[in-house]
């Protein structure tokens, strides 16, 4: 491919101006090793570091695979123009003053998609830093030099973030196959470099800064095909709050953008960053170490107190310290101190030569109990850091498939042993917590074979947007029950009043006791305006209760149309959940599942996906949450139906499916018995127009 494998290159607006970006690019494609052919192209013709120019592309003898415009923005698209009819491949345009620009630039970068479109040219940019592909020593950007070779392919949104991850790269042991700063990602954008990195064989690690992501839905996809051969790390910004404002429903409100990408990386299998420290880290961890097979780990340590922590933290991750098999306790016991500690913290006292190292680790290697483990040091004066360094890395050598991190812990003493352990492949971390928390990383637990979704029903999907039509806002209490009964979601049974005689009416027919609501597309919160009143038990209380809920209406909502109180079967207190589904404008719906009821936004307790989702897919969503024991059973209770539970989530996500205009929906509360469910309240929103409430 002429993007990673170019055979020749042209810098169009190289300068013999050592502070121009154009020197720059020329000069490191000219001084760091790249054995192709460089161009550089500039209309004054003058030779630039004793190299000949060409004053414009066309006139270059031979072929060119790569370009690289660095001029200003409004000399771009004719100079884009001219490398369509050459022929170039592949375009970087370094240049500003495009999309991000305002107006003017957004047309001005329009219009070079369109030229690169026209020619079949890829477009990487603009706005952006460049390319780098160490393995073949090309620096087709203005960072001033490669990072060390690799398996790590880093693409970064940001140019400038980017340059300084380039830039610790061999300090933190960090090795790259490709390089990109995607810029303002005119043409190519995250998805199209994924593809390039799936079929890229010196990438095995693909590390992503993002700031926005365009197509979500096949970037999910890409996800769970690339994910599973080559780990994707994931650091997303833009993730505030912002833009909720609008959001009528709960689901609205909690699914912001970061819920978005979290359900992505949770359906993709992608390993999210939480800040940029953890970032690098897991790049460095994953691409070097093998992963970790069980929860099991052992700690070594030459000092008690970072046992300890390490030991703190293991818990907190979810991983085991299993104590060495009897035989190879001997085997400690014979080669370390009997002050020492054999049990898993295994502690090898402050005084520790590489010996002790070399005889805990091989021990720990060798015995079926830890798939992986963490060395720490602590320096003493006695202490030999180069050395247990070397063991390390031999023990490393002679255990492929058993990960190792290190912590040495300590500044200056200890820098030519860290860079050691970097230089062999073994990241070291300042903390023992880090440490950990990269152990915990590699642990990869195997992951159920999930059903596939439901198949869509073209006529059910007809029949059920006819029910909408063109209904903008809240559907009515009948539209929202017409729709739920047609995917044989629970209601309770119920009927709208008009009248307080036909609500007592209602009331006899269904059976006391029952529950009253307002009923009213213009009220999203009935409770809000006291529009509800439950367990009525006779017909004087539902005559009291509707005459009070009508003038709360009256007084709290005067501008809502009132359709009437909806008289409903009452359910006694239970466990309450929600389930609930917004359209996202990237992936399309996103479900929503969780504790339900008042404490829905108190809590926030919810887990999301994208939509389809299958009910054996629900399973995971719910095993996360905080409150996954309360469906389990607790202080003597039986387990819920969870399987009733799961079906629900994937008929509310064939619902939004077959009815796309559905922006969003809530089922809260989902009262969940030891067998079966009742929603006790739905709310579908297709449009935004929904009044205020005045609240008193």
């Amino acid at each position: 491919m002429s993007l990673l494998y170019p055979d020749s290159v042209a810098v169009i607006g190289a300068s013999n101006d050592e502070k121009k970006v154009g020197h720059l690019i020329f000069r490191n494609l000219l001084t760091q090793g790249y054995p192709g052919g460089v161009y550089p192209v500039n209309p004054k013709g003058e030779k630039i570091l004793g190299k000949e120019t060409y004053k414009s592309v066309g006139a270059i003898r031979g072929p060119v695979d790569l370009a690289i415009i660095v001029t200003p923005a409004e000399t771009v698209e004719g100079l884009a123009e001219e490398c369509g009819k050459k022929g170039v491949e592949s375009l970087i345009v370094i240049s500003a003053g495009f999309g991000e620009s305002g107006e003017d630039g957004r047309a001005r970068e329009s219009r070079l998609g369109k030229i690169t479109d026209r020619y079949r040219m890829r477009l990487v940019g603009p706005n952006c830093l460049g390319i780098m592909r160490p393995g073949i020593r090309l620096n087709a950007s203005f960072a001033p030099f490669l990072p060390p070779a690799g398996n790590v392919a880093l693409l970064s949104q940001s140019g400038a973030l980017g340059d300084a991850f380039i830039d610790r790269a061999e300090k933190i042991g960090l090795n790259i196959s490709f390089f990109v700063s995607m810029g303002n990602k005119a043409k190519m954008d995250e998805c199209d470099f994924l593809e390039i990195c799936a079929e890229d064989p010196e990438t095995k690690v693909i590390g992503l800064y993002l700031e926005s992501i365009r197509d979500g839905r096949r970037f999910l996809e890409l996800g769970q095909r690339i994910g599973p051969v080559k780990p994707i790390i994931l650091l997303k910004s833009g993730i505030s709050e912002k833009g909720r404002g609008a959001a009528l429903s709960h689901t609205g409100v909690l699914a912001g953008s970061d819920a978005a990408v979290q359900a992505i990386c949770e359906q993709a299998g992608l390993i999210r960053a939480g800040t940029t420290g953890e970032f690098l880290d897991l790049l460095r961890t994953i691409s070097h170490q093998p992963p970790l097979l069980s929860k099991r780990i052992a700690i070594i340590t030459n000092a008690g107190g970072p046992g300890v922590l390490a030991a703190d933290s293991a818990e907190r991750c979810g991983l085991d310290l299993p104590a060495l098999s009897p035989g190879h306790e001997d085997q400690l016991k014979k080669m370390l101190p009997r002050t020492a500690s054999i049990k898993n913290p295994i502690d090898v006292l402050g005084d520790a030569m590489a010996d002790r190292y070399m005889a805990a680790m091989t021990a720990a290697a060798r015995d079926s109990g830890p798939d992986g483990a963490m060395v720490i040091l602590t320096p003493q004066v006695m202490t030999p850091a180069k050395e247990v360094a070397e063991t390390i890395a031999r023990v490393k050598k002679s255990f492929p498939l058993f990960p190792i991190v290190a912590c040495f812990m300590g500044g200056k003493s200890l820098e030519e042993a860290i860079a050691l352990l970097h230089k062999n492949g073994i990241p070291n971390f300042s903390t023992p917590e880090s440490g950990i928390r990269m152990l915990a990383a590699l642990y990869r637990a195997e992951r159920k074979k999930f059903t596939k979704p439901a198949p869509l029903e073209l006529k059910r999907a007809i029949k059920a947007r006819e029910i909408i039509g063109k209904t903008q806002g809240l559907l009515t209490e009948a539209q929202t029950r017409r729709l739920l009964k047609m995917y044989k979601l629970p209601l309770p049974d119920g009927q709208v009043a008009a009248k307080s005689p036909e609500a007592v009416k209602i009331a006899r027919k269904i059976g006391f006791p029952v529950t009253a609501k307002i009923s009213s597309k213009d009220i999203l919160h009935k409770v809000d305006i006291g529009g509800v009143r439950l367990n009525l038990l006779d017909s004087k209380a539902v005559e009291k209760a509707f005459g009070e809920i009508m003038i709360n209406a009256r007084d709290r909502a005067p501008k809502a149309r009132v359709k009437g109180v909806l008289i409903q079967q009452f359910l006694p207190p239970g466990d309450e959940f929600i389930v609930g589904a917004m359209r996202d404008p990237t992936i399309g719906h996103l479900i929503m599942a969780g504790l339900g009821g008042i404490y829905t936004e108190l809590f926030k307790d919810v887990s999301f996906r994208v939509a389809p989702v299958s009910a054996g897919e629900a399973y995971p969503m719910l095993t996360g949450l905080k409150s996954w024991k309360l469906f389990l059973g607790l202080r003597g209770k039986k387990q819920l139906d969870i399987d009733a539970f799961a079906v629900l989530i994937s008929r509310v996500s064939l619902l939004v499916q077959e009815c796309p205009g559905i922006k969003e929906l809530d089922l809260n509360p989902v009262l969940l018995k030891e067998k079966g469910l009742t929603i006790l309240d739905a709310k579908i929103v297709v449009g935004y127009t929904i009044l205020h409430l005045k609240h008193n």
